[in-house]
C-alpha cells in the first residue's frame, strides 16, 4: 500500500473513531441535563430571604432565585413528611401508593413502607443511563426491603426515619440511624454537613455522566441543634423531641443558614466543574413550618393542617443559560417534578404508568402556562380541592370553608355561605377524586 493510500485510510479511521466518541460523549448542548433536587424539612413559605424572611440569612438560595424561577404558589403534596416524599418520587398522589400518613418510628408502621413495586423517578432515570444518588432523609420505610437502593437509587448516605439527633444520629426511638446503602455506618459529624459532603462527593464521582442527585435535608426539622451543640439522644436515656437548647429560635436560624451554606458549596462545585450550564437545580420543602418554630409568613395554618401555611412552601429552580429569571404564580406541586425530569432528560414513560403530576418543562423553558387543573389534598380530618382561584377545605369537625385565594391568600374570609353552587361543584369533584384514590387500596393514615 502506498503512503498516500495509507494516510487516506488512517484519516478515515480517525474520522470514524471521532464520530463514535462524539456519540458516546455528546456535547453539553445535546447531553441530557444533570438534575439536583434539594428538599428542606419543615421549612415554611416565608422561611428564607427571597421569600420575605429578614431574620435568616440565605444568600445562596437568594442567588438561585435571583438567577432562576421563584414559585409563589408552590405546594407540597401533603402537610407532613412521608406522603409528600412518596408523591415526589412517584409523580402520583400519595394515596395511590397507600402513603397518606406518616410512617412512625414506633408502632406497627415501622414494619411497612412504600412498595418497591412503585416506579420512581430514580428508577426511570437510571434506566436512561443516569447515576442516581440520595443523600439525606428517606422516611419511606425503615426495613431494608424499603430502602432507597430498592427504589432505583445507586447510592444512599443518610437516615430512614423522620428525624435523628444531628450529632449522635439516633432517632426518636433511641435507635441508631445512619446508613450507607443498606449498611449501618458509624460516621461522626453534623448531619447537614455530612449530607453536603456526600452530595459533593457524588457530583465529583459522576461529573462525566448524567446524574440525578436527591438531597432531602433534615434541616430545619426538630431536634433543634446547631453545629457546635452536643448530641443528646442515646439508647436507654430519656430525651425530649425538640432538644435541650434554650434559644430554639436562634438555633433554628442557624440550622437554615448552615443548610444554605451547603447549597452554596454545591452551586460553587457545579461552576468549578463547568457543569452548571447543564444542571437543573430545584429547591423545595416537604411541608410548612411548625406552629411554634419556623416561618409561614401571613399564611394561615401550619404543619399537620391543610390551610395554606401547612402546604404552601418555597419553590426555586435554577438553570443558568436555560431558564429566564422570573416569578411564577401558577400553582404547581411536588409530584410535578417526576414528569418534568423525565421530559427534560428525554426519558420515556412506561406505557402502563399514568402520572398525576404535570410536565413543567414548557413552563420552565418557554414560560408557557400550564393547563387549568384541580389539585387535591387529604390528611386526617381535613381534605381540600384547589381549582383556579377557589379553595374548598372540608374539615370533619368544622364543616366546609371556601376561600378565594387570588383575593384572600391568607384565608381570612369564609365565602361558603355566599357561593353555595361553587361549594357544591367543588365538593362533587373532591368526592370523585376520593373515590378514585380509595378504590382497592390500604392506606397509612397516621
Amino acid at each position: 500500500m502506498s503512503k498516500q493510500h495509507l494516510s487516506t485510510c488512517l484519516l478515515l479511521i480517525t474520522t470514524l473513531l471521532t464520530a463514535c466518541q462524539d456519540q458516546d460523549h455528546p456535547s453539553d448542548n445535546t447531553a441530557p441535563p444533570n438534575i439536583i433536587l434539594i428538599m428542606a424539612d419543615d421549612l415554611g413559605h416565608a422561611g428564607i430571604g427571597c421569600f420575605g424572611n429578614e431574620e435568616i440569612q440565605t444568600p445562596n438560595l437568594d442567588r438561585m432565585a435571583a438567577g432562576g424561577i421563584r414559585f409563589t404558589n408552590f405546594y407540597a403534596n401533603s402537610t407532613v413528611c412521608t406522603p409528600t416524599r412518596a408523591a415526589l418520587l412517584t409523580g402520583r398522589y400519595q394515596q395511590r401508593s397507600g402513603m397518606e400518613g406518616v410512617i412512625y418510628v414506633k408502632g406497627p408502621t415501622r414494619e411497612v413502607g412504600m412498595s418497591p413495586a412503585e416506579i420512581t423517578v430514580a428508577e426511570l432515570l437510571g434506566e436512561r443511563g443516569y447515576a442516581t444518588g440520595i443523600m439525606g432523609k428517606w422516611h419511606l420505610g425503615y426495613q431494608p426491603s424499603f430502602f432507597p437502593t430498592e427504589q432505583g437509587f445507586d447510592e444512599f448516605y443518610g437516615y430512614v426515619s423522620g428525624n435523628i439527633d444531628f450529632h449522635s444520629h439516633y432517632d426518636n426511638a433511641g435507635i441508631y440511624d445512619w446508613w450507607h446503602d443498606q449498611d449501618s455506618l458509624v460516621e461522626e459529624g453534623y448531619v447537614t454537613d455530612l449530607i453536603t459532603r456526600h452530595a459533593l462527593d457524588f457530583i465529583e464521582k459522576n461529573k462525566d455522566q448524567p446524574f440525578f442527585l436527591y438531597i432531602p435535608h433534615e434541616a430545619p426539622h426538630a431536634p433543634y441543634q446547631g453545629r457546635n451543640d452536643l448530641g443528646y439522644r442515646f439508647p436507654g436515656e430519656e430525651f425530649s423531641y425538640y432538644g435541650p437548647v434554650e434559644d430554639k429560635d436562634a438555633t433554628y436560624r442557624e440550622m437554615v443558614e448552615v443548610m444554605d451554606e451547603g447549597i452554596g458549596k454545591i452551586i460553587d462545585r457545579l461552576q468549578q466543574l463547568q457543569l452548571d450550564k447543564n444542571t437543573v437545580v430545584v429547591f423545595i420543602s416537604d411541608n410548612g413550618a411548625e406552629r411554634d418554630y419556623g416561618h409561614n409568613g401571613s399564611l394561615r395554618g401550619w404543619k399537620t393542617n391543610l390551610f395554606e401555611g401547612g402546604i404552601r412552601v418555597p419553590g426555586i429552580v435554577w438553570w443558568p443559560g436555560r431558564i429566564a429569571n422570573r416569578t411564577v404564580e401558577q400553582a404547581v406541586m411536588s409530584f410535578d417534578w417526576m414528569p418534568t425530569f423525565l421530559s427534560l432528560s428525554g426519558t420515556p414513560l412506561p406505557e402502563d404508568l399514568e402520572l398525576d403530576g404535570q410536565d413543567l418543562s414548557a413552563l420552565l423553558l418557554e414560560n408557557e402556562p400550564l393547563p387549568q387543573r384541580p389539585l387535591f389534598w387529604r390528611y386526617r380530618k381535613q381534605k381540600v380541592i384547589r381549582d383556579g382561584e377557589w379553595k374548598l377545605l372540608v374539615d370533619q369537625d368544622n364543616g366546609s370553608m371556601l376561600f378565594n385565594l387570588q383575593e384572600d391568600p391568607n384565608e381570612t374570609t369564609d365565602l361558603a355561605p355566599d357561593h353555595p353552587e361553587t361549594v357544591r361543584d367543588l365538593s362533587e369533584k373532591l368526592a370523585a377524586w376520593e373515590r378514585e384514590m380509595d378504590t382497592g387500596r390500604e392506606m397509612i393514615t397516621n
